[in-house]
């Protein structure tokens, strides 16, 4: 029993992660030309979503677990702001707010981002304009509980519940910048980073031959307890194991390092009140034991992610202007909510997913 407890809730755990769901946000957008005058910047706020509506991928309906379900749907809002402290020193942060429906339970994830970014030379004719750009960013949600029940060979697990997920990245980008024609712009940028991916209690229910326990995955063994009075014949009110008596470690498999690298183009065009703008990103990661791991059982570790965005955007008035963007993923969120994945979640990574926002840009 003791055995199933454990499988039972290392895979529920991890599914209330993947379910939500390491290039930064938007990266796919970077481009060395932001203001070149002191004071001015630029705020923007969007809403996010995705449902059965907007999925042009259809990736559920491809599922025979999710097709149908609001598994996977998205929604929720960002905001990002920047401002020229010098003619060539670019600063800027955002915030999102990530709401990601699993059955009956909602993940809410919160992503943050600070960046500066320097500009080293001002193109002029064949020569692009390069910039430097240096920064941080991450996720984190207070738990991640997935409530509904899963039962094998009779054992039922209630609920799990992975309290304080996070990660943290920090990345360095070159982004090369040439202005191709009057209203056309091309971008190329490579980037190197490191992440940092670490959770806390992890803990959840269970029920066995009619009696309730509470279960807790320690760093170096599980145990669980019953958690109110049982009348069956045969009740077993506490166990403990070493993790290793099962070949499984759900601190380990679920904490990593990482580091990762990604190149991309941006294209942009604009002509009066209209913007258009397209990017590709590809990322490659590297994980430190996470990816080893699901290989030796079998499994096949997801190293990498494709990304493509689209813009259109329309000034309304002088300072501001309305959008409608796109995001596709060939590999959901790899990447860009790493604390998502792990030994037990890398095999829901192997989907696309997208995303459409809407919102208002104000230049001051």
């Amino acid at each position: 029993m003791k055995k199933l407890f454990f499988s039972l809730s290392l895979s529920a755990c991890c599914a209330a992660a993947s379910s939500t769901a390491s290039a930064a946000p938007m990266d796919a957008f970077l481009s060395a030309n932001q203001s070149n005058t002191p004071g001015e910047g630029q705020v923007e706020a969007s809403y996010d979503l995705l449902n059965s509506t907007v999925d042009v991928f259809k990736a559920r309906d491809k599922d025979t677990n999710f097709a149908g379900t609001n598994v996977g749907d998205y929604h929720g809002a960002h905001v990002r702001a920047g401002v020229a402290i010098t003619p060539r020193l670019w600063v800027d942060g955002a915030l999102w707010e990530r709401r990601i429906s699993y059955r009956n339970d909602v993940a809410k994830i919160n992503t943050w981002q600070v960046a500066a970014q320097y500009k080293l030379v001002e193109g002029s004719g064949y020569l692009p304009s390069m910039a430097l750009r240096l920064g941080a960013w991450g996720n984190y949600a207070d738990a991640l509980t997935k409530t509904s029940s899963t039962s094998v060979a009779g054992v039922t697990l209630n609920s799990v519940t992975v309290a304080d997920p996070k990660d943290v990245q920090y990345q360095l980008d070159l982004i090369n910048t040439w202005l191709i024609l009057a209203h056309t712009e091309l971008s190329m940028f490579v980037s190197a980073g490191g992440s940092r991916v670490s959770v806390g209690k992890i803990s959840g229910t269970a029920t066995e031959n009619g009696c309730h326990y509470n279960v807790d995955f320690g760093s170096t063994a599980v145990v669980g307890a019953l958690s109110q009075q049982c009348n069956a014949n045969t009740v077993i009110d506490r166990f403990s194991a070493p993790n290793s008596a099962y070949g499984i470690n759900v601190q380990k498999e679920t904490q990593y390092n990482a580091v990762y690298f990604q190149a991309g183009l941006t294209g942009k065009w604009s002509m009066d009140d209209w913007q258009v703008r397209a990017g590709y990103q590809y990322q490659a990661l590297n994980r430190n034991h996470i990816d080893d791991i699901i290989q030796s059982r079998g499994g096949i570790a997801t190293k990498s992610n494709q990304i493509l965005m689209g813009e259109i955007m329309y000034k309304i008035v002088k300072n501001a202007a309305i959008f409608v963007r796109g995001e596709y993923m060939s590999h959901q969120f790899t990447g860009e909510i790493p604390f998502a994945y792990n030994t037990l979640t890398a095999q829901r990574f192997n989907q696309r997913y997208g995303i459409l926002s809407t919102g208002l840009v104000v230049n001051f």
